[in-house]
């Protein structure tokens, strides 16, 4: 986008040639937010949201998309789908990403069309465009659009436009969801999602706020960012012996890069 400062019209033009109702995924991240934003403006009414939850959906970022769509005033509606009803989902294989994808979206599509809504759109921005997102072909597949990209929005472009929105995620840090904390090939279970998320709660009230813990195997790697790096240092011996008592036992640290 050359000009920043037009990203916000050019969306709003798109969308509003968008014809029938609309259904947007919403999250709460920077990028849907945004999104359901200008579609408000832009649909005139015709819009309807949707979160998605499951076990892979933290409780923290579930109270956080209420926060928001309180904020903005757009409500949504929770879908609610079972991932470890799937095995091809569970065995974490290097195509996981894609049949959450598509299963959540093949959901969204059905309450979709039983609701009279022609149009489902997703928050995908430039930067996934090439990136390592298998999830990006099962949102192709199911004619999903993803008007960030028609756009040629990026991510730094929308934090920028969501600053003069005032929306309360232009500065968030992006928050996947809890299965991609499990490295590939180690099966996806839920007792493991439900310690993973109890163990960031726990580095939360240490005030290490943007940790991830990433688990392969027997072994779990806990990622912080640079600017927290020594404060959680001085806390490891801490940090190590409550995650070990939650079953973490072979732990190490490490800085995002």
């Amino acid at each position: 986008m050359n000009n920043k400062s037009s990203g916000s019209e050019l969306l709003l033009e798109y969308l509003s040639s968008i014809k029938g109702r609309v259904g947007v995924a919403f999250s709460g991240g920077v990028d849907s937010t945004y999104l359901l934003r200008i579609a408000k403006e832009a649909c005139h009414g015709q819009v309807v949201s949707f979160l998605l939850v499951s076990p892979f959906l933290s409780k923290r970022e579930r109270t956080w998309a209420y926060r928001v769509a309180d904020e903005i005033g757009i409500p949504f509606r929770e879908l609610h789908w079972r991932p470890f009803d799937f095995h091809c989902i569970c065995k974490n294989g290097i195509d996981r990403c894609y049949y959450c994808k598509y299963v959540m979206y093949s959901k969204l599509w059905s309450v979709c069309r039983e609701h009279g809504i022609s149009n489902l759109l997703d928050g995908t921005q430039l930067d996934d465009i090439g990136s390592d997102r298998p999830g990006f072909k099962a949102i192709q597949e199911l004619s999903v659009k993803i008007p960030l990209v028609y756009c040629n929005l990026n991510k730094n472009n929308i934090r920028i436009l969501s600053y003069k929105l005032c929306l309360p995620t232009w500065d968030r840090p992006s928050h996947s969801c809890l299965a991609t904390r499990v490295a590939r090939g180690t099966f996806i279970t839920p007792n493991l999602v439900e310690r993973i998320e109890s163990a960031e709660e726990v580095l939360k009230d240490l005030n290490i706020r943007n940790a991830k813990l990433r688990v392969s195997g027997s072994r779990a790697y806990l990622e912080i960012l640079e600017e927290e790096r020594l404060y959680a240092e001085g806390q490891w011996t801490k940090i190590k012996g409550l995650l070990q008592n939650m079953g973490f036992n072979y732990l190490y640290l490490g800085v995002k890069v």
